[in-house]
């Protein structure tokens, strides 16, 4: 949903106008650009993605290993933005300048081999080399600079595509050669951030939750098999509940697409199941984030599990 609506309002350019009406289809005034080859609002201009965010790369974290006597950060890395924080890791030393470190909601996009952008949501870490941490620049709200980056390294990729050559790794220079349509005002960039920021926020909680289930499941599943806990006869209701939420954690994707799926109100008949299962999480006293998995999604719950 937010993909669709930044479109609306930065790529079909029907964002509200003064009368909340949408602004092109409302025959607002347009000029064309020459450098991006297409018509663009009035009052907009032809900028690049150094305009609207500030890209730092991260650290050769090889060089900066932890002390004995600290707690270190883990290491973030092409690998750690696929799958999160594992026991295998690397780790680097806590002092590392700020501007490296990396928090929950950050933007990272890495620029060599795999060109991704994402949202972290894995806890405190350092930042690696070939990963940049991407911050506001000119003061543009996170959503702003996060969906037109996004859209741009599709534009880098369909480069490499024409080319018929794999992107190796993307510079500062193609950075400053970009081409995009930024507002001279950037209110219009605020009222999107009012609108989107809070999907932002519910996506990395989830993230976070969807760990909590992976840090449970580790936990819980080795003692369940050797037989150190056990629990009571509904025993195969049970176990099926941690069978779907061992499927999320290893497929948080279809999770989060089933979130998107709950915005666009496109529900399935699969609410029986969500609320026997729901029910029984109750029952057991299941721990609070299996129980928020359950919450979230009204029909979340794939036919077959395992």
């Amino acid at each position: 949903m937010a993909k669709q609506l930044y479109d609306y309002w930065f790529v079909q350019f029907d964002f509200p106008n003064e009368e909340g009406k949408p602004y092109k289809s409302s025959g607002g005034a347009m000029k064309w650009d020459k450098k991006l080859n297409r018509n663009i609002p009035e009052n907009w201009h032809c900028g690049n993605l150094f305009e609207i965010a500030t890209f730092t790369n991260g650290l050769a974290c090889q060089k900066f290993r932890p002390k004995d006597d600290e707690v270190p950060l883990p290491v973030i890395k092409i690998r750690e933005m696929h799958d999160g924080i594992s026991v295998d890791t690397e780790e680097v030393t806590s002092s590392i300048p700020e501007s490296v470190k990396v928090y929950n909601g950050d933007v990272l996009f890495s620029w060599s081999a795999s060109l991704e952008v994402m949202l972290w949501a894995y806890g405190l870490g350092g930042l690696n080399q070939h990963i940049f941490k991407v911050t506001s620049a000119n003061e543009f709200p996170k959503s702003f600079y996060y969906f037109q980056l996004l859209g741009y390294v599709d534009v880098f990729k369909k480069m490499a595509e024409a080319r018929k050559t794999t992107m190796g790794h993307i510079t500062q220079d193609h950075l400053q050669q970009s081409t995009i349509a930024i507002p001279d005002n950037k209110n219009i960039a605020d009222r999107f951030e009012e609108l989107i920021s809070s999907i932002f926020e519910q996506i990395v909680k989830l993230q976070e939750e969807i760990s909590n289930l992976t840090k449970q499941r580790d936990e819980f599943l080795p003692l369940l098999m050797n037989g150190q806990v056990s629990v009571n006869s509904d025993l195969p209701d049970y176990v099926n509940i941690v069978r779907i939420a061992t499927y999320f954690c290893d497929y948080p994707n279809d999770f989060l697409g089933f979130l998107k799926l709950t915005y666009k109100k496109e529900l399935s008949a699969q609410n029986f199941l969500l609320r026997h299962t729901y029910n029984l999480c109750c029952k057991h006293h299941a721990p609070p984030p299996i129980r928020i998995f359950f919450l979230v999604r009204p029909a979340a719950i794939p036919r077959k599990v395992g």
